[in-house]
């Protein structure tokens, strides 16, 4: 390559054939920047899901059994030079009535979502986290809610290393199947839950301490 050309062209235009690749690289990463949301690290994330859940938790009825699933992290790429990690983490209560979901949903400022055979209601919130409320039996007898509702939180791909999940040691008799989930509620109090999960719903609880009422 170049052999036609004088050594001064050929220095030259192996510069421009080094200066085009840089281009190409530059316009690569640009178009590939991080959304907003992607600017809020994984840490932070995991700060502002549990802070939500907390304040969601309070917003459910005394009446209502509450259990709180695991932080799930998973390894993810923002961008093709950027790792990061997506979380989410469930709440699981039943008890609760047609009206008091209604209410949730509008405290959450949730959309019902067409699908009829259940009922779902999605949102996301300013801090970027996606919300989605699911009860399996849209119109239940009485109007209470005695299969479990599922009201879930996930972040999506955050940069920043994966931030640590605290588990403590599991109680006598406790499988190892066992998952521990916690959250702090607006009142400080630690909501704290032992579950396993199971096809047929998010999890079954085993143990439960603390609320958030």
């Amino acid at each position: 390559m170049f052999s036609n050309v004088s050594p001064r062209w050929r220095t030259r235009l192996r510069l421009l054939v080094v200066a085009w690749a840089l281009v190409l690289v530059a316009a690569a990463f640009f178009s590939s920047r991080s959304t907003v949301s992607e600017q809020i690290d994984a840490a932070r994330a995991a700060t502002d899901l549990g802070e939500f859940l907390g304040s969601a938790a309070a917003d459910i009825p005394d009446s209502a059994v509450i259990a709180v699933g695991p932080l799930r992290i998973e390894s993810c790429d923002v961008n093709p030079v950027r790792p990061g990690a997506s979380l989410s983490q469930t709440l699981q209560f039943t008890g609760a009535t047609v009206a008091d979901l209604d209410t949730l949903a509008d405290r959450l400022d949730l959309r019902p979502a067409p699908d009829t055979s259940v009922a779902i209601w999605n949102g996301s919130t300013s801090d970027y986290l996606n919300v989605r409320v699911t009860a399996t039996t849209p119109d239940p007898a009485g109007g209470l809610h005695t299969d479990p509702v599922e009201l879930q939180v996930t972040t999506g791909c955050r940069p920043g290393p994966e931030p640590a999940a605290f588990t403590p040691a599991p109680p006598e008799g406790a499988d190892e199947s066992w998952q521990y989930g916690a959250l702090t509620c607006p009142n400080g109090t630690v909501l704290a839950s032992w579950t396993e999960p199971v096809e047929s719903e998010p999890f079954t609880v085993h143990e439960t301490t603390g609320r958030c009422g």
